[in-house]
C-alpha cells in the first residue's frame, strides 16, 4: 500500500477508536477502555510518526505493509513466539534517500516511532486523570511506565532504538 495512503489509515482509525471515549461506562469499563486505547495508540501512531519525521528529514518510503516484529529476536521465552504470530505496519524506507541524509537525521527518524508511541501512552494516561479517580487512572499510569520500561528495556537491543544507535555509529 502507499505510505500515505496507510498512515491516513492508521490516523483514522486511531481517531474513530479515541472519539468513542464518551461512549464508555464511567468506573471500571471506562478504566478498561483507556488501557485499550493506550493499546491502540502505542501501535497506531508508530507508523506516522516515523513517516511525518522522515519526511521533514529527507526520507522517502516505498510502501506501509503488515510485517512482524523485529523485537520478536530479544524477547524472552513464549513472548518470543507470541511476537512472531503478532501482525506490526511496517515502513519501507528508500535507501537511496537514507544514503543521502546525515546520521542523526536518519537516527531521529528511527527514534520517533518509539518516542511518539510512550508518549501517547502518557497523554492517554493523563487524560484519564482528569477523567476518572485516581484508583482507576493507576491503571493507565501503570500501563504508560510498564510500555516505558519495555522499551527501554526490549528497543535497544531489537528494535527502533538499535536501527537509531546503529544509524548514528555508521
Amino acid at each position: 500500500m502507499r505510505p500515505l495512503t496507510g498512515i491516513v489509515l492508521e490516523v483514522l482509525a486511531l481517531s474513530v477508536f479515541l472519539a468513542l471515549a464518551p461512549l464508555a461506562p464511567r468506573g471500571l469499563p471506562f478504566a478498561l477502555y483507556i488501557v485499550l486505547a493506550q493499546l491502540v495508540a502505542t501501535y497506531l501512531i508508530h507508523c506516522p510518526a516515523h513517516y511525518l519525521v522522515g519526511n521533514a528529514t529527507g526520507i522517502s518510503f516505498r510502501s506501509i505493509r503488515f510485517g512482524r516484529t523485529t523485537l520478536a529476536r530479544v524477547l524472552p521465552g513464549r513472548a518470543a513466539g507470541i511476537a512472531r504470530f503478532f501482525p506490526v505496519l511496517s515502513l519501507s524506507t528508500e535507501r537511496s534517500s537514507l544514503a543521502r541524509i546525515s546520521s542523526r537525521r536518519a537516527a531521529t527518524m528511527y527514534a520517533s516511532g518509539t518516542v511518539a508511541s510512550c508518549a501517547s501512552a502518557f497523554v492517554i494516561a493523563l487524560v484519564a486523570t482528569w477523567a476518572e479517580p485516581v484508583f482507576f487512572s493507576a491503571l493507565a499510569w501503570g500501563v504508560a511506565v510498564a510500555y516505558l520500561l519495555f522499551d527501554v528495556v526490549f528497543s535497544p537491543k531489537g528494535g527502533d532504538l538499535m536501527r537509531a544507535r546503529a544509524a548514528l555509529a555508521a
